[in-house]
């Protein structure tokens, strides 16, 4: 029993690590704008006087300056600096925890509906516990992040990003608890249905809100 015990905890410490690799992956690409500015793009009006162009945009130029090709800006090169980027944008990052660790948690809880294993209770409990101090983490972080979105179209959408947070946080407190009460231990699952729910919607309005 020693050794089964011994193994699961080894096997569930292996996956949390999988997964915070995984979300340091995510999180690396955060913040970057994919968008190339190219110069001359905006159509311009163009005067001519049959085949000779005397102005652009109201102003008189030279034929010579219409032939130039397109300059395609170039975005900077990327620099990696760790001390500054480790800890910038903190809820971009920490979001991804409660998100992966509970949709891992409700997994575990769906493959225990019928073997009751004592050992994968464990491993939920701790997932579970990641999760919550992760989400609680998100929330705080969140907060200093709300500041530029005040008066911005986008403050109502800010709003109920962070209510459907504090919701999805409260529940995984909720399902955490009821772990521990022999009497809810075993059905659980079901509160952990309604936190992927609550916690799907939050991500989803945050990712939204991000971009």
């Amino acid at each position: 029993m020693i050794n089964q015990n011994g193994d699961c905890m080894k096997n569930l410490f292996t996956l949390i690590l999988l997964l915070l690799l995984f979300t340091t992956v995510v999180s690396a690409h955060e913040g970057k704008d994919h968008k190339k500015q190219v110069m001359g793009s905006i159509q311009d009006t163009v005067t001519m006087v049959g085949k000779d162009t005397i102005a652009v945009n109201g102003k008189a130029v030279n034929e010579s300056v219409l032939k130039q090709e397109p300059v395609e800006e170039k975005e900077p090169e990327f620099v990696l600096k760790p001390d500054e980027q480790m800890f910038a944008h903190l809820h971009n990052k920490i979001v991804h925890f409660p998100i992966a660790l509970t949709l891992v948690a409700f997994l575990f809880s769906l493959l225990n509906i019928k073997q009751q294993s004592h050992c994968t209770y464990q491993s939920i409990k701790i997932l579970l516990g990641i999760s919550l101090f992760a989400g609680i983490s998100a929330y705080f972080t969140g907060n200093f992040q709300l500041t530029p979105f005040i008066g911005d179209p986008k403050e109502w959408l800010a709003n109920t990003h962070r209510l459907t947070g504090i919701i999805s946080t409260s529940l995984i407190l909720i399902w955490f608890a009821a772990l521990f009460i022999e009497q809810t231990k075993k059905y659980s699952w079901t509160i952990g249905l309604i936190v992927v729910i609550a916690i799907s919607i939050t991500a989803f309005l945050g990712g939204v809100l991000a971009h």
